[in-house]
């Protein structure tokens, strides 16, 4: 461990990893890889129960995808797709016979995302892991950010590197513009649906002068759409805009039956899923009436879903406030931040069908079982990236990646 300036949420200041006691493992559920550096050591353990299981466990990757960083993987078991070094306990056998400084990279640095701005730190954490989410999501007060000297593992592996001093100029508006899409989303005064349309209404005009090139005025942009956001009457505006429900329904149904046809390893996101669905009464066997779902799925949203929302609110917004930040978001290098707002509003309207379903298989959602469906929506949702390019080039096939769109898909229906 060494000392560093460190840019982290509050949150990272309270997380330990609990072990065993986890309700769920890191070590089961999803590709485990492994760096070249530590392969090769792993191949040279002496040690009378570690080094069958090693040789056994790993398999190099040989393909296009391989480079030093994913040099090897873990094979993980064909029933519960558990890495073969756990054990009885929900344990690390290499943590627990060579020390946690055995572990590769991948294993070191899970749940932590470690990114570099400029010469600045940043580390927060994956929602994936149970006590992260209930570390982030649960503090009504929101997600705080502070800058100081922080334990950094130098085995943690560093997930991006933006420079915003490159000669290209967009680069440069990064902070200004991801400071206030984090101001946007803590916005109280707005209900949360009404957020993320801000928020792709500031985004579309960005990406448009990022386009034209017409980088010089962005800053005034920021100022504008800030006195916006501060006007009674704009916002009022933002919460007239009416919606299909019809249209919500069936996109996020699309979503949801693509991710559902390609297969689901992970036992409690499968409670999930089963939950939503028997939520909004899907009968599977005989196909899915529209506007019976409809129905039911605004009843749920009226009954529970709805109060949830005036109460916790603040749960939505620790959950998209953190993956703004992990993400670098919006990141000017790529030139298609419109395209990552898109994703954002993906993901959050997958997880509010989800949070509508449940509640309606329920009668009820709180607080501890909203922490239960986003931590298991993120593991199995966020982590898969095929997933999401799926989902994608469905919205880009069907001309659905527009604003208007999207804010049907993100809007919180009116009862």
């Amino acid at each position: 461990m060494m000392k560093k300036q460190v840019l982290i949420p509050l949150y990272m200041k309270s997380f330990a990893c609990i072990g065993s006691e986890c309700e769920d493992t890191c070590c089961a559920g999803w590709g485990i890889s492994i760096d070249k550096k530590t392969y090769k050591k792993y191949k040279s353990v002496k040690h009378p129960t570690l080094t069958n299981l090693l040789n056994k466990g790993m398999k190099r990757i040989k393909n296009d995808t391989a480079s030093d960083v994913k040099y090897a993987s873990f094979i993980l078991d064909a029933k519960t797709a558990a890495c073969p070094m756990l054990d009885e306990n929900k344990l690390c056998r290499i943590q627990l016979n060579l020390g946690e400084k055995a572990l590769c990279s991948t294993c070191t640095t899970y749940p932590r995302v470690v990114n570099q701005v400029d010469s600045t730190i940043e580390l927060s954490a994956k929602l994936s892991c149970p006590e992260i989410a209930r570390l982030a999501l649960l503090n009504p007060d929101g997600i705080e950010f502070e800058q100081l000297e922080f334990d950094i593992n130098s085995d943690w592996g560093l997930n991006y590197r933006l420079n915003t001093q490159h000669p290209r100029f967009a680069e440069q508006l990064f902070w200004g513009l991801r400071m206030f899409s984090i101001e946007i989303i803590q916005n109280r005064s707005m209900k949360i649906g009404d957020r993320l349309i801000f928020l792709g209404i500031f985004i579309n005009n960005v990406q448009q002068k990022l386009d034209n090139n017409q980088l010089d005025v962005v800053p005034h942009i920021i100022e504008e759409y800030r006195m916006k956001m501060n006007h009674p009457d704009y916002i009022n505006s933002l919460e007239k805009i009416s919606i299909s429900t019809t249209f919500q329904v069936k996109m996020i149904i699309e979503m949801v039956q693509i991710r559902n046809n390609m297969g689901i390893s992970n036992e409690r996101y499968t409670k999930c899923l089963n939950e939503m669905i028997q939520g909004l009464n899907i009968q599977e066997q005989v196909g899915i009436e529209l506007s019976d779902l409809e129905k039911v799925y605004i009843e749920n949203y009226k009954q529970f879903y709805q109060p949830f929302l005036e109460k916790y609110e603040y749960i939505l917004e620790n959950y998209l406030v953190n993956y703004l930040y992990e993400s670098l978001f919006p990141n000017t290098s790529s030139n298609k931040i419109f395209e990552d707002y898109t994703k954002i509003c993906i993901l959050f309207s997958v997880l509010k069908m989800h949070m509508i379903g449940i509640s309606g298989f329920h009668k009820n959602l709180t607080p501890e079982y909203a922490v239960f469906i986003i931590q298991n929506f993120s593991r199995v949702i966020e982590h898969n990236t095929t997933y999401l390019v799926q989902i994608s080039k469905l919205f880009k096939e069907n001309g659905f990646d527009t604003l208007a769109h999207l804010a049907t898909l993100v809007k919180d229906k009116n009862m």
